[in-house]
C-alpha cells in the first residue's frame, strides 16, 4: 500500500533532503493529435515509489485551477497531473466537451504507461480522476470507461445535457460570455456536441459502469451552476439505491452550504479528498 502522511495536508515538514526535493515540471503529451500542456507535480524522496497519481481536469472555462488541491495532494504524498484541454490556455486542438472527456481519458492511459510511470514513480493501480464542475463530467464519463481507474472524485460535477432543456439561445448566451477564452468552432459547435452525445454524456447512463468504483461527490448546496437536483441528486440516489443490495465500494456525498466553487469550505473539503484517496488506495 502507498505511503501517504495526511499530516501534510496544511503543513511543510521540518527538514527536507536537497537531494529528493519534490518538484514540478511542465506537462505536454498528445491526445487525438493536438498537443496538451499543464503541470506535473511529484513529492520529496521521503515518500517511497510507486506514488498514488491524481489527474485534475479543470471545468468550462479552465480559469479555476484548483491550485490548493493539487499542491496539497502532492504534499502528503502524490504525483498530480494538471491539465488543460484542447483549445483551453495554450492547448492545442478546438474545445468540445467530449474532446475534454477523450483528453481525461488519454491522459489516464498516458500516467499508466510503463516510460512515464517508470520516470515519475506512478503508482499504476493507483491512479485517480478529479474534476470540478465540467471537469466532474470529464472525470466521470472517462472513468466509467476505464476500468481499473481507483476512484473518482466529483466537485460540484456539471451535467452538461441538463440544461439542454433551456432555449438553445439562453443556453448559448451563457456558454458564450464564459468561454470567450477557449479555442472552438464556436458556441453552436459546442451545443450542437454535447447535443449529439448526449446518451454518451448524460449522468445517470454512467451509473452501470461506475457502481463498482470507489466515488467521492461535492455538492454545493447553493450551487447556481450545478444544479442539485438535476445534476448530482438523480446519480447519488442511483449510488445509494444500489449500496443497499450489493457490498458497495466507497461512495460519499459531502455537502457543503456554498456556491459552484466550494469557496469557505476549501479546507474541510481537501482533507476529505485526501482522507478518500488515502482509504481507497491498495
Amino acid at each position: 500500500m502507498p505511503h501517504l502522511n495526511l499530516n501534510y495536508l496544511f503543513s511543510d515538514p521540518d527538514t527536507m533532503d536537497k537531494d529528493a526535493l519534490p518538484n514540478y515540471d511542465g506537462l505536454d503529451f498528445v491526445s487525438a493529435g493536438s498537443h496538451i500542456y499543464g503541470e506535473i507535480l511529484w513529492p520529496s524522496g521521503e515518500f517511497k515509489k510507486p506514488h498514488p497519481c491524481v489527474i485534475m481536469l479543470h471545468g468550462f472555462p479552465g480559469s479555476a485551477r484548483n491550485d490548493d488541491i493539487s499542491h496539497a495532494l502532492c504534499r502528503i504524498g502524490c504525483v498530480v497531473l494538471v491539465p488543460h484541454h484542447r483549445g483551453a490556455w495554450g492547448s492545442q486542438g478546438k474545445y468540445l466537451v467530449t474532446h475534454c472527456v477523450e483528453d481525461a481519458y488519454n491522459l489516464a492511459v498516458h500516467a499508466r504507461s510503463e516510460a512515464f510511470a517508470k520516470k515519475y514513480g506512478v503508482d499504476t493501480n493507483n491512479i485517480f480522476l478529479l474534476g470540478h464542475s465540467m471537469g466532474g463530467n470529464s472525470a466521470l464519463n472517462a472513468g466509467k470507461n476505464l476500468p481499473w481507474i481507483q476512484g473518482l472524485i466529483l466537485l460540484a460535477p456539471y451535467d452538461p445535457t441538463c440544461l439542454l432543456e433551456k432555449s438553445k439561445e439562453e443556453y448559448l448566451g451563457a456558454l458564450l460570455n464564459e468561454g470567450k477564452i477557449l479555442n472552438s468552432d464556436g458556441t453552436d459547435a459546442i451545443y450542437q456536441d454535447i447535443q449529439n452525445n448526449w446518451d454518451n454524456l448524460q449522468f445517470t447512463k454512467a451509473y452501470p459502469k461506475i457502481r463498482d468504483k470507489n466515488i467521492l461527490i461535492f455538492s454545493a448546496l447553493y450551487d447556481s451552476v450545478s444544479i442539485n437536483n438535476k445534476m448530482i441528486s438523480p446519480l447519488w440516489n442511483l449510488l445509494k439505491e444500489g449500496d443497499k443490495k450489493q457490498q458497495a465500494p466507497v461512495h460519499r456525498l459531502i455537502e457543503y452550504p456554498t456556491e459552484h466553487g466550494l469557496l469557505g469550505r476549501r479546507i474541510s473539503m481537501i482533507r476529505e479528498i485526501g482522507k478518500f484517496v488515502d482509504e481507497c488506495c491498495k
